[in-house]
Order: C-alpha cells, then structure tokens, then sequence
C-alpha cells in the first residue's frame, strides 16, 4: 500500500486510514476513523503484512481468535472491534486508547525520581483482576467456557488511560499460545520475567498462571524495583520455572505486612498455594486500598499519568480533535515537527515473545531448564534450527526478523524501552532472584576469612622464627 499523504487519508472498508503510526512484525499501523458510528470515532487498524495473508496457518488462527476477541466486552479490557478482510487485505480494528503502557509510565516516574503512590498501585492491581476474571469466566454462543488464559500478561500489556481507566492488551494471544504449545513442545510465547513457572516448564497453565503474572506486575510497583528483562536464555529460563521471591518490603520497607503478604500468595510456586481466581485476588487488593488509601480513584490514576506525560497529552488530544472533525494534518499543532510521537498503547497488540532456550543435547532425551531431570521430548523437525532468545510471534506464527521489522519508535513509545533495547533492557537486573547476591556475599565472606586466617599464619610464623 502506498504511504498516506497528509493531504489524502485513504478509505479502507467502514474506515478512513489517517495516518500511519508505525510498523510492527504483523503489519502496518494506522491512525483510523470509522465513519459509521454516530458520532465518528478514533481506533487503530492493524493491516496483515501480504505474506503472512498467504500464510495458512496464520490465516486459520488469525480467523479462529477472531471469533473469541471480539466477543470480549469489559472496561478493563482493551477492545478489539473487528477483524476480518477488505479487497483481500486481512484487518485488526482496535480500541484507541489514549495513553500509556505500565512499563512506559513507570519508565517516565523513575527518570523524574518519582513513585507510584500506594494507593494506586493498590487500584491498578485491583482492576486488572477485574479485566481478568471477566476474560476467565468468559463464555461462547453455547455457553460454554473459552477457557481463556492471557499467558503473556506484563507491564508492557496493561494500559493506563489519561482518565484512569485500566485496561489489558491481547487476550487474544491465548488461544494462538495454546495452538503453538501443541506443535513446538519446546517453545514458550510470553516474558519470561513475568511467566509463572508452570508456563516456563511447558506444563498445562489455566487462570492461576495469570494470577502469578499479576503478582509479578505488582511485586515491581510495590517493591519498585526493575526486574530483568535480558540475559543468558536458558538461565532465563531456568529463573522462570525456579523463581525466588522476597517480600516487597525488603526494598520499601514502610510497605505494610498485608501487602508482603498478598503479593507473596499470587507468586507461589505452586498454583494451588495462589488465590484460587483473580476475583479472590483482586477482592483482597480492594480490602487492603479501603483500609490503606481509601480516597484513591481511577481519577487520581488519570491525573499522575496526565502530570507525567502533560506535553504527549495535549498533542495527542489535539490530534484525536483534529481527527474526530476532518483531516488532522489541517491542524498545525500536530503538524510540528517536534511534536512528540503519538503511538497508542494498542499499536503492538498480538505480537508478542516467542522464548526459545538454546537445547543442549539430543532433543530427544534433554532437559529442560528447571525441571530437574531427563524429559521426553519431540525430535526436531526437518529444516533450519530455531536460534535461541525471543522473538516476536503473532497468531502462533514466527514473524519476520528482517524488514519490515518492529519500529523502533513503537518499542520505545509503548514498552518504555531504550534506543537500541528490546522493552525495558538494560536497567537494574538484580532483583529477580536473589540466589546471585547469596552467592556473592559467601564468596566476600569467605574470602575475607581466609585472608584473615593467613595473616594470622604467617604472623605466627614471624613470632615463631623471632622466639
């Protein structure tokens, strides 16, 4: 498709395609305006990269889910309003939401040396577990259960808007994980960081690996501490299926013992040890706000993200003005070259990670990270071997590593990530498990011992030859 011109916005089905944001491994992103709503309103269109459309398997899966996203309806979701084909161009129409990622909030709080106020961590946490009961009760045209688990929940796929409200990115991407897990046995979609141990030891996951993930989200806001996001991928893995968690309240220390206490409950290692659903976990996050910070609303959210990210809102409103009464390149305030990048959090929505630990050994009797012991396990398939690290998959589907690849204005803008990094690299990776700095303070303890012990030799020695 040629770009679009400021001068000449291009229809595409019920939408006008305003202007391009970007580009993932998926497909192009744009700026859209659906003219059949009354009154006319802002989303994001996600167009299918042409090969992929030929891709069958991609196709078959992108249709499948189709069916299931759009039926999920909540405040705490983020919409998918459709998604389907125009003039054999496969589509994703999406909410607009206008605002910010938790990882890209958080990322703009540190660099002004500021934190997250209880109280709305307290609130965050609690509307998540709303968004995500609602996905886990969630029920098709027989009523039956969609069985639906995130598998990929972090801070990169929850968004803040500038009102306050919550809402989760891609609950799609359960059905593409399920589909993938029963045709590459040793393949993970997800953040390793954020994955229960179940997931990362490719055992059956149900609601309570969204539990964990939650928890995961939280002990970083509580705690405020940056957990790692890079590293050694089968030392990634082998922290996922083992984690180690200390209390919150070792980094803050006037962090309440309920808090220690509930975060601590969602990231047992053990998913019967966790709450039993994300309704119990987020009842107990709401007890703990009405007794801690009882005043707290989604419009005291709103207005620390407004604060923070004050000169992106006002561009971006006048944009979404622009957009909503006619062409926006018209408007000379989002014409500015200097204009700060207006990407909204759902412009990256279904892509998410592929983790793929470097096998060591035949596949055929290996080990795999964490679980201890020889595992039975597929042997490869014919053809190139699948590098190890992560990548980007989308409806279960590997997406391209060359061109067009994801922008890297997309990745800083939505996940918070720094030029040249993946999301949230490069920052303080030594909270995750505490093993390392164990090890490093035996390993000074014990030095310091034996230096002390030859002095005291050597010492004794001299008194010894003077005598």
């Amino acid at each position: 498709m040629p770009e679009i011109s400021p001068q000449a916005p291009v229809p595409f089905g019920p939408y006008t395609l305003i202007r391009r944001i970007g580009a993932g491994g998926m497909g192009e992103v744009f700026l859209a305006r659906e003219e059949a709503s009354a009154p006319p309103r802002a989303l994001v269109v996600k167009k299918v990269l042409p090969h992929l459309s030929e891709n069958r398997a991609f196709v078959g899966r992108f249709l499948d889910e189709s069916k299931v996203v759009v039926r999920l309806n909540h405040p705490n979701i983020a919409r998918v309003y459709a998604m389907g084909e125009v003039e054999d161009e496969y589509f994703l129409a999406m909410e607009y939401v206008q605002g910010k990622t938790i990882s890209r909030f958080t990322k703009r709080l540190r660099e002004r040396k500021q934190r997250l106020p209880l109280g709305q961590v307290l609130l965050l946490g609690e509307l998540i577990c709303q968004g995500l009961a609602y996905a886990h009760e969630a029920k098709d045209e027989s009523g039956d259960s969609l069985h639906l688990v995130h598998r990929d929940l972090s801070p990169a796929n929850v968004c803040i808007s500038y009102r306050g409200e919550v809402k989760i990115i891609d609950f799609g991407a359960a059905q593409s994980t399920l589909k993938e897990e029963q045709t590459a046995p040793r393949i993970v979609i997800g953040n390793l960081t954020y994955m229960a141990p179940e997931q990362a030891k490719k055992k059956g996951v149900d609601r309570r690996a969204d539990i964990y993930s939650a928890g995961v989200v939280l002990w970083e806001l509580f705690a405020w501490h940056v957990l790692p996001q890079k590293g050694d991928p089968v030392e990634r893995w082998r922290r996922a299926a083992n984690p180690s968690w200390e209390a919150p309240s070792k980094h803050f220390a006037d962090l309440p013992a309920e808090i220690d206490e509930a975060v601590l409950k969602a990231l047992s290692k053990d998913p019967k040890d966790r709450y039993a659903d994300a309704a119990e976990f987020g009842a107990e996050l709401s007890r703990l706000r009405r007794i801690l910070a009882p005043d707290v609303t989604e419009r005291d959210l709103g207005a620390e993200l407004s604060a923070v990210f004050q000169r992106e809102k006002a561009a971006e409103d006048a944009l979404l003005e622009a957009t909503l009464r006619g062409n926006p390149f018209t408007d000379e305030t989002t014409d500015r070259r200097d204009a700060p990048a207006i990407v909204p959090p759902t412009a990256l929505a279904f892509e998410h990670r592929m983790e793929q630990p470097a096998p060591k050994g035949p596949l055929e009797e290996t080990t795999d990270p964490g679980l201890g012991g020889p595992q039975s396990a597929p042997t490869r398939p014919a053809g190139p071997p699948v590098p190890s690290g992560s990548t980007r998959v989308g409806f279960g589907v590997a997406l391209p590593a060359e061109e067009p690849a994801v922008e890297v204005s997309l990745l800083q803008e939505i996940e918070g990530a720094a030029p040249g990094d993946e999301a949230g690299e490069g920052v303080d990776t030594s909270a995750y498990d505490t093993t390392g700095r164990t090890r490093f303070l035996y390993l000074a303890v014990t030095t310091y011992l034996a230096s002390v012990g030859v002095g005291f030799a050597v010492v004794w020695a001299w008194l010894s030859l003077r005598g």
